[in-house]
């Protein structure tokens, strides 16, 4: 049996160089050594015998010129590395990480230090975001949840209990705005209200007690400014500007007395009136409110005509560069 029986040949073309016959499967010429390339015209199909089939009376063999364009083909992909793509400041979580070959040929992946610098920055920026703003998300979160049917929050609302057992009103104030807020049922809401009436009488009582007492007075302040930092409502606001009034309206002082003609000069510390100083006689009002019963030689007696109790104006006295009291 011949060989051309035995290995079929390849179709042969022309080297371009040296124009001996070559496969048409060969990128390298046998002749001269150049490279050809592949042939200008492609064939569009191939036979099994083309591809080195087997035929039936052929065995399982390529030819020599396959097994070479084969090799150089693997060895054109080997020497080729893959293309890397960009690096990205989007990518954090290693998308587009950096690559390198050892020495051998082998791919190594790193992590850019700048990539790391970003992962950290972004974690932190979530920790600050969580610490300022958690609290707020939290409540409007929760605020959502209440307003949504079927989520009814239970209160244990203790206001009318504490009231009952005398304890302060700002301490039942704060347990009444906490109920309120919790469940905005109809019921806490009326508690609410019934506990503001009640501290707004409270204020009032110290303000008009009788007979005048510094200290309530000074006690109708701390209460307001206790409240007022808990509770927004205008009533309350109103009543606090109504107790920073009052007390400025009682801070006058007698700096003299001219017992001969019946006067006397009031020094005025009310931050609301443009005159700071009063000159008047029996008869006459101090500030438009306190009615000059008697002028005496060491001290002046009034009457409040705004604090009535029991059909009768407040009775005062200040003395002489001293400062109001009660009239006993």
């Amino acid at each position: 049996m011949s060989e051309e029986t035995q290995f079929p040949k390849d179709k042969m073309r022309l080297c371009p160089v040296c124009r001996m016959p070559i496969s048409v499967w060969a990128i390298r010429c046998r002749f001269c050594g150049e490279t050809v390339g592949r042939p200008k015209r492609e064939i569009e199909t191939f036979t099994v015998e083309d591809l080195g089939g087997e035929t039936p009376t052929a065995k399982n063999t390529l030819s020599e010129e396959v097994l070479e364009a084969i090799e150089e083909f693997r060895k054109e992909l080997s020497e080729t590395p893959p293309k890397e793509e960009p690096s990205s400041i989007w990518n954090l979580w290693g998308r587009y990480k950096t690559t390198t070959y050892d020495t051998q040929g082998k791919k190594i992946q790193r992590v850019s230090p700048i990539r790391w610098l970003i992962i950290f920055g972004t974690a932190s920026l979530l920790v600050i975001f969580s610490y300022f703003f958690g609290p707020s998300v939290w409540s409007q979160l929760k605020l959502l949840l209440q307003e949504k049917p079927g989520n009814v929050l239970e209160y244990n609302n203790r206001a009318l209990i504490m009231l009952e057992n005398g304890e302060p009103i700002e301490r039942v104030l704060q347990e009444a705005l906490n109920a309120f807020e919790t469940t905005h049922s109809e019921e806490d809401q009326k508690i609410l209200l019934q506990v503001r009436t009640k501290l707004i009488e409270q204020v009032n009582s110290l303000l008009t007690k009788e007979p005048y007492n510094p200290l309530d007075t000074a006690e109708a302040s701390r209460i307001c400014s206790e409240v007022i930092k808990i509770d927004y409502d205008p009533k309350i606001q109103e009543l606090y500007r109504k107790v920073i009034e009052e007390i400025s309206t009682y801070k006058m002082t007698v700096t003299q007395i001219d017992i001969a003609n019946k006067k006397a000069t009031f020094h005025l510390n009310n931050p609301s009136l443009s005159l700071k100083e009063q000159t008047v006689s029996e008869g006459e009002l101090v500030q438009d409110r306190f009615l000059v019963r008697q002028i005496l030689s060491s001290r002046v007696r009034l009457e409040d005509t705004k604090v009535i109790n029991e059909g009768k104006p407040r009775k005062l006295t200040v003395a002489l560069m001293g400062e109001v009291k009660a009239d006993l």
